[in-house]
C-alpha cells in the first residue's frame, strides 16, 4: 500500500465522505493532485462528479463541510441535463 492510501486511512475528511457514499451506494475512487486529494464519485447514466477536499483538516468543522459539498455538488449535477464526464 502506497504512502497516499496510509495518509488517506488518517484523513478525517475522507473518512466521512466515504461513509457517506458508501451508504448511498456512490461508487468512487481516490486520486492525487498536487497538494490536494480528490475523489471521482460515479453518479451512473454516464455522470461523475471530481471533488477535490484538504488534505489536512483546518478546524474541527472541515470534515462535515466536505460531506455537505458533497452532497451539494452530486444534487446539482443529477439535476442537470449535461451528460459530459467531469
Amino acid at each position: 500500500m502506497g504512502n497516499f492510501h496510509k495518509k488517506l486511512r488518517r484523513n478525517e475528511s475522507f473518512k466521512k465522505l466515504s461513509d457517506y457514499l458508501n451508504q448511498h451506494g456512490y461508487p468512487f475512487e481516490p486520486f492525487q493532485a498536487g497538494k490536494h486529494p480528490y475523489l471521482v464519485v460515479q453518479l451512473g447514466e454516464g455522470k461523475s462528479v471530481k471533488f477535490f477536499f484538504p488534505s489536512s483538516a483546518s478546524d474541527c468543522r472541515s470534515a462535515d463541510n466536505c460531506v455537505s459539498q458533497i452532497k451539494r455538488a452530486i444534487r446539482q449535477r443529477l439535476a442537470s441535463n449535461d451528460n459530459a464526464r467531469v
